[in-house]
């Protein structure tokens, strides 16, 4: 019975918090538009994420933790960040380490989430049709461009869909890396610690942790083509996992 209340708890507190999130990045969203004329605002992310997930650690127990890498979060330079999919508690990382000029790749639904869906606008994030995959590579492709021009960055999850069960990883899909090559930046893994020993939503069971991150170094794709995708996504799939299993053990 405990535990069912603990989880009910955090997942109000959890829900509480994206809601105030949302919210203040709108209004401040709104303002920069009617200020600046812009109406995409990278910076609105990691302004307020860092507030919002100090708030959550007191109140409901989770943090997040750069073990490693933390410097490969804040080069000034265009890049491709990949990271491994969980849960909705993913967003307590990106909120916490959100790189600056950084923005978000998401399937096309979440555009129409109420309040969320308007923030994730405001905040740059790129909205793409799974079912057109070859619209989706090229809007991803044309977005980019203006954006290595301004040393912006792009955040995927290359599983595509979360691993709700084990946290291990999913196989990944090629998107981000085929737009990493194209134009020959490099790519950054992130590794999001397995949350398999401290939530699980059909147990409804979610204990107090803290959930390690690592940043791995930068993987360059100067001078590699499309033929050498499956090498280069094998490759860091295989870093990957192995910092997962690195920064699990800490557990």
């Amino acid at each position: 019975m405990m535990q069912q209340l603990r989880f009910l708890y955090r997942l109000i507190v959890f829900a509480l918090l994206v809601f105030v999130f949302a919210a203040l990045n709108i209004v401040h969203g709104v303002l920069l538009t009617l200020l600046t004329f812009k109406t995409r605002h990278p910076s609105l992310t990691p302004l307020w994420g860092t507030s919002m997930t100090r708030v959550f650690a007191l109140l409901g127990g989770t943090d997040v933790v750069v073990v490693e890498g933390r410097e490969h979060l804040e080069e000034d330079q265009s890049c491709v960040f990949v990271a491994n999919h969980q849960s909705s508690l993913d967003m307590l990382v990106m909120m916490a380490i959100w790189p600056k000029k950084t923005v978000a790749v998401a399937k096309q639904s979440v555009a129409f989430m109420p309040l969320f869906g308007m923030a994730a606008y405001l905040n740059g994030t790129i909205f793409i049709n799974r079912k057109d995959s070859q619209g989706a590579k090229q809007h991803l492709n044309n977005v980019f461009k203006g954006m290595l021009a301004r040393k912006e960055r792009i955040w995927f999850f290359p599983e595509g869909t979360r691993n709700r069960t084990t946290g291990e990883m999913l196989p990944f899909k090629k998107g981000a890396f085929h737009m990493a090559v194209a134009a020959q930046v490099p790519i950054v893994p992130i590794v999001i610690t397995s949350m398999a020993h401290f939530y699980s939503r059909s147990e409804m069971r979610w204990d107090a942790a803290s959930i390690s991150v690592a940043a791995l170094p930068p993987v360059p794709t100067t001078g590699l083509s499309k033929d050498d995708l499956p090498e280069l996504m094998e490759n860091i799939s295989k870093q990957m996992q192995s910092a997962q299993a690195r920064i699990n053990s800490v557990h």
